[in-house]
């Protein structure tokens, strides 16, 4: 037989390449999803906890496997070289594997809380781990299933596809779906809701079963959908899922952008920020002084990225109080001020130019 050319293995390791680089796409996206839905928002420093906790909750069914199959064990040891000295210590270690693994999972939670844990805390958490593996585990292999199959429909729509990180507050799921409609159709982009199915509600069940009581306060009775024409929004607790034209989904967001500042939805994710976006929402009803709010943001120590949201949030909640001004992009769309609310804003106006105006009488009278 004759030796074959490079271009039959060409094609055939690109094909491998393709494959291997959309599984990976698909496994960070589901990994992505679940642990948004299990624990929020986390920042960047906590990001190797979660990769942590992501292969430990894939590895240890395949653990357990080997253990209750030996010929799993067998095949899987055959993909690496073991030592002939180590052949007696290969059963002890997977049979410590299949104890520490769902246990470490659990510890490695703790570090994705914000807050200090004491140690009863700490000890529960940790036998919690082996509910949690299994959730994760769960999610992840459901996902890797259903994220190809949504992004094959997108594709043959044509659609792009888009996700927003919130945390929906205990509670206001429904008003977080109602203000969100809402402010799509002020932007001219017409939806109706309705429930997103029960392939993506399984995840957030599932979670919200293994994870405790903490995630089951944030899944919903029901995952729902604004969906549209050429536009689908789905709202999960923890994130939303845009998928339509390009058109539509840049209105989209434009929209949502705007209106999150007002609704039962965080876009920070530790307890500080979290705080000052209760403030600032306070602030938007006329309960808050908005300039302290503004001390406090510049005072406190936050990463860029969450200084930065609070800093939109904040010129927000001043556009949309005030009498003068609006946060619309097309003034017109806002109902006009009164007479009233204008004097008002032209007298805190010049009371604001009051002290500075004395501080120089005074300055040039020393």
């Amino acid at each position: 037989m004759g030796r074959a050319t490079p271009g039959c293995v060409l094609p055939i390791g690109a094909i491998f390449a393709f494959v291997g680089r959309q599984l990976g796409r698909v496994l960070s996206l589901a990994f992505s999803w679940a642990t948004m839905a299990l624990f929020g928002r986390v920042p960047e420093d906590r990001q190797l906890y979660l990769s942590a906790m992501a292969g430990a909750s894939l590895l240890w069914p395949v653990v357990l496997a080997g253990i209750a199959i030996p010929s799993v064990a067998t095949f899987l040891l055959a993909l690496v070289t073991v030592p002939d000295w180590a052949d007696r210590w290969v059963r002890p270690v997977m049979l410590l594997l299949a104890l520490v693994l769902p246990l470490a999972v659990g510890f490695l939670s703790t570090k994705l809380m914000a807050a200090t844990v004491t140690r009863g805390e700490l000890a529960r958490e940790t036998l919690r781990g082996f509910l949690y593996a299994i959730g994760l585990f769960v999610v992840l292999v459901w996902m890797m299933v259903l994220a190809p199959l949504s992004n094959i429909r997108a594709l043959l729509r044509r659609w792009q596809s888009q996700h927003v990180a919130i945390a929906v507050q205990p509670g206001g799921y429904e008003t977080v779906v109602r203000d969100l409609r809402a402010a799509l159709e002020r932007a001219h982009v017409r939806v109706a809701t309705r429930r997103a199915g029960w392939a993506y509600e399984v995840p957030g069940r599932v979670l919200g079963v293994l994870g405790g009581s903490r995630v089951a306060a944030l899944v919903p009775d029901r995952l729902l959908v604004l969906h549209g024409a050429a536009l689908e929004v789905v709202i999960h607790p923890m994130d939303l899922a845009i998928r339509g034209r390009k058109g539509p989904v840049s209105r989209a967001r434009a929209a949502i952008a705007r209106e999150l500042t007002f609704t039962r939805a965080y876009q920070t994710w530790t307890k500080e920020p979290q705080e000052i976006e209760d403030a600032l929402a306070r602030a938007a009803r006329g309960d808050g002084d908005v300039d302290a709010i503004a001390r406090r943001i510049a005072e406190c120590e936050l990463d860029f990225e969450q200084w930065e949201i609070l800093y939109r949030l904040l010129l927000q909640v001043r556009l949309r109080t005030s009498p003068l001004e609006t946060d619309a992009l097309v003034p017109d769309a806002e109902p006009i001020p009164t007479i009233v609310h204008r004097i008002a804003g032209l007298l805190a106006a010049f009371r604001s130019l009051w002290p500075r105006r004395r501080q120089r009488a005074t300055t040039r009278t020393g």
